[in-house]
């Protein structure tokens, strides 16, 4: 019976299977049934409280809601529902209120056909079971559900309603796109504007100045019946959101993407964007409105455009161009203003985004703006001369180059992918081993699982680099440089005398600044890696003035090294003792280099004695072979002998002293074996 004067709330909601147009029909069999339980049992006050169209596990429900206000104003007496399915299908949550919520509020719960009734508890044992039934009923009917999405889009088929802007579906042909002219001469558009390096929100704001209707105020008046958002403010206001998402669709390639969202709890019914690995893509499905060159550019040049927070100062056109060696952060542009009015080649320059930095501290990577631009327009230029040149040994250097990378690339993926899977095993044989350890009863419980759970932490996260090495390694061996594109971009711009904007973002990917070397001074020197697009960073070979040139300087260098390292002895005797001392050390280093070598000499010729005398032997008793062998020793021997005294000559010429010194010893010997040798024949 109702409890003083509070409400009966009678709670509805229908089944998906049930639901029709409007109010569905188990809405309104549901009132009769729960109103008759009611009135029959003596139950007055009576509210209803119905959600029509809402899932069971999503608690999120209008009228639930409502429903728990009134609870918790202490209005409501009584909940009845047809049966615990449509009261809920999360069990956790539907156990809180049925168990926790309604007992400390005093509200009576009845399940009519399940035969629940909070006050009889006795009866109520089997509540918890039925409420997980009911959520392992709606988990299955999600699955199956996905599955059936899975399997038809496995096939190629489109479950979504949502159409592409640019793109239209025929009433009798559902699955397949069709191009529509008008917006897709905008989707064109959008797609050129970031080739030239315009960033989203500027593109956004440049189709709202130009009034052109937003996608869903453009599916709404061309194309309702594929519209499903109309609930817009403004038709011709666009934002950055919907320009990159555009702008990321490979639909406009003539491609069918699906699953591009998924939800991995059926309870939470929250979306996530899926993983490239999860996506099912069919090519070539419909028409293209963008080819994949231009699709390519733009994402490289969305990559390199970087907002600014202060958007009155313009941005240089290599800004997002520079990265930063050592950190690998992008150079930020500097325009600084002098006091003194006057312009200067240095104001405009970049350094290190991280140089002063509170957090990532890094050097400044300094470079003068001008440089750079001056740096790009060789390098560009003497590529294209090159190529137009001889385009088949730029086709043969650049592949010698990539495979020497990927050579590199392949080592030291393979070193460490083999370093992994040697510790996987050695994780194996740990595990093994804490097995044995707990079983016997060597290593405490507490201990056990944390030594487990930190094994089976690193276990997983090799298993994860070890699958992405093996990518890797298979893609680098895989991998083609795009060098027909690059030839035809070299020959689309040949004979050019100025490296305008376009080309630009045409030619150049990116371009790596390493820290300059030798202060302001004259000596100062920075290395600039520069990466083109298609090709990577290309290194064209020397010619032969280049190759003298740098030598010359090498060599120049050593001179002013020398030099300055002669003044310094004259004139710092702290610097001339040290030096002295060096070279003294280094002297007894190299002399008992000598000794080593001359002992390891002794050993090996002393081997050799015995081979020799041996080879004599059998030589005086007539094996053939042995005399042959032994000819050939004294003809290597005598053509040693004569190499090594040359070569001790040539040192003793260069001003060896060590040289010096044998080369004497060994005048010596041969003085006196040579008036030892005489004074026998005399004799």
């Amino acid at each position: 019976m109702a409890k003083d004067n509070r409400i009966t709330a009678l709670y509805e909601r229908p089944s998906r299977d049930d639901e029709m147009q409007g109010e569905s029909n188990s809405i309104t069999n549901q009132k009769k049934y729960l109103e008759d339980y009611a009135v029959q049992h003596g139950f007055g006050n009576i509210q209803h409280f119905s959600d029509d169209g809402y899932s069971g596990t999503n608690l999120n429900r209008p009228a639930f809601n409502s429903l728990l206000t009134e609870i918790e104003a202490g209005r409501v007496g009584t909940v009845i529902v047809k049966d615990m399915s449509r009261f809920g299908r999360n069990y956790l949550q539907v156990g809180f209120y049925t168990e926790m919520m309604f007992p400390k509020k005093n509200v009576r719960f009845i399940a009519v056909n399940n035969g629940v009734d909070s006050a009889n508890p006795a009866d109520n044992d089997f509540t918890p079971f039925l409420n997980i039934m009911n959520e392992w009923y709606a988990k299955d009917t999600s699955k199956k559900i996905k599955a059936v999405f899975k399997a038809k889009m496995r096939d190629g088929k489109r479950v979504s309603g949502a159409v592409p802007y640019g793109y239209y579906r025929k009433p009798e042909d559902k699955q397949t796109l069709y191009v529509d002219e008008a917006s897709a001469s905008v989707v064109r558009r959008i797609f050129q504007l970031a080739c030239d390096g315009m960033g989203a929100t500027a593109i956004a704001d440049t189709l709202s100045e130009d009034k052109i209707l937003i996608p869903s105020a453009y599916a709404r008046q061309n194309h309702p019946e594929d519209c499903q958002c109309t609930n817009y403010h403004d038709p011709y206001t666009w934002n950055a959101t919907t320009v990159g998402y555009i702008l990321n669709r490979r639909e406009y390639l003539g491609h069918t993407v699906l699953g591009k969202t998924t939800r991995d709890n059926f309870k939470t019914k929250r979306k996530r964007i899926a993983n490239e690995d999860e996506l099912l893509v069919f090519y070539n499905t419909h028409e293209a409105i963008i080819d994949q060159e231009t699709y390519d550019k733009a994402q490289r040049m969305r990559k390199r455009v970087s907002p600014r927070r202060n958007s009155e100062k313009p941005a240089h056109r290599l800004s997002g161009l520079l990265y930063c060696a050592d950190c690998g952060s992008r150079l930020a542009y500097i325009n600084s203003k002098p006091k003194d009015g006057k312009i200067y080649d240095s104001n405009q320059a970049f350094r290190c985004s991280r140089y002063h930095n509170k957090y990532h501290s890094c050097t400044g990577h300094y470079i003068k703006a001008s440089t750079i631009e001056m740096l790009l327009y060789q390098a560009t230029k003497r590529v294209s001369q090159y190529v137009l040149k001889d385009e088949k040994e730029f086709v043969e250097q650049l592949k010698a180059q990539y495979e020497l990378q990927c050579e590199k690339d392949n080592t030291d993926d393979k070193k460490e992918l083999l370093e992994a899977k040697r510790r996987m095993m050695d994780l194996d044989d740990l595990i093994k081993g804490l097995y044995e350890n707990f079983t016997l009863g060597r290593l405490p419980e507490r201990q056990f699982n944390r030594l487990m759970t930190e094994y089976d932490t690193e276990q997983s996260n090799l298993e994860q680099r070890i699958s992405e090495l093996e990518t890797a390694t298979e893609r680098i061996s895989t991998k083609a440089v795009q060098i027909d594109k690059f030839v035809r971009l070299v020959k689309k711009y040949r004979d050019f005398e100025e490296l305008t904007t376009p080309m630009l973002n045409d030619f150049i990917e990116k371009v790596v600044i390493h820290e300059a070397e030798g202060g302001r001074t004259k000596d100062r020197t920075q290395q600039v890696d520069i990466y083109f697009n298609f090709i990577g960073n290309f290194v064209l070979p020397l010619s032969e003035d280049e190759y003298k040139a740098i030598l010359e300087k090498g060599r120049q260098n050593n001179r002013k090294r020398a030099e300055k390292m002669r003044e310094l002895r004259m004139s710092d005797p702290e610097y001339r003792a040290k030096m002295e001392e060096k070279e003294r050390l280094a002297l007894e280093r190299e002399k008992k280099r000598q000794e080593r070598a001359t002992k390891k000499k002794k050993i090996a010729l002393a081997e050799l004695k015995e081979q020799m005398e041996a080879l004599r032997a059998r030589a005086e008793v007539g094996d053939q072979e042995a005399q042959s062998q032994l000819a050939e020793r004294k003809q290597y021997q005598v053509r040693a002998t004569v190499k090594s005294y040359r070569k001790m000559r040539e040192d003793v010429l260069n001003g060896d002293p060590i040289a010096k010194e044998r080369y004497e010893k060994t005048l010596t010997m041969r003085r006196e074996a040579y008036h030892s040798k005489k004074s026998e024949q005399t004799a």
